[in-house]
């Protein structure tokens, strides 16, 4: 009789652990679905904000300037796109140039040349059962797209 009574009690722990598991599961499905979504609406506004700053690179300093504008004004005003589902806007952007075989700098000291650009959106993932992962690494949960596109004798194409 006391082997029957042994027995009872396992199912009861194996049971306990199986489910503390499969939640662990879910909530890491939960965290990381979320930055993925939240990683295709930035890579959307990414490429659509390179497109629209390859629009303005024209060889001068003043279509540098324009580019720098209109990557980022996809991104303000009445129709601006936006993560987390439409609701936060999207604030750390940064632009970049290059020419066909340089490296990307933000302030190209000449704007001759530079036909091509790279439009990077980042932004924190709200976490919420992955949080102890964040005070592990403050970037943890930091989610960056990034976009390229070129202006070559009038023909704008995305690139990335």
């Amino acid at each position: 009789m006391s082997a029957a009574k042994s027995k009872k009690g396992f199912v009861l722990i194996v049971t306990c652990i199986v489910l503390a598991i499969l939640m662990a599961l879910a909530a890491l499905g939960i965290d990381v679905g979320r930055m993925y979504v939240i990683k295709s609406e930035l890579q959307a506004f990414a490429d659509a904000a390179a497109l629209n700053a390859a629009l303005q690179l024209d060889g001068t300093d003043q279509g540098l300037a324009r580019a720098r504008t209109a990557a980022v004004e996809l991104a303000s005003g009445p129709n601006a796109m936006k993560w987390d589902m439409g609701t936060q806007p999207i604030a750390d952007i940064t632009a970049s140039f290059a020419k066909g075989d340089s490296l990307w700098e933000e302030k190209p000291a000449a704007a001759t040349d530079r036909h091509l650009v790279r439009v990077v959106a980042s932004a924190p993932a709200p976490l919420m059962f992955l949080r102890a992962f964040r005070a592990l690494n403050a970037d943890f949960s930091t989610v960056t797209a990034a976009g390229a596109a070129g202006n070559i004798a009038g023909n704008v194409r995305l690139l990335q």
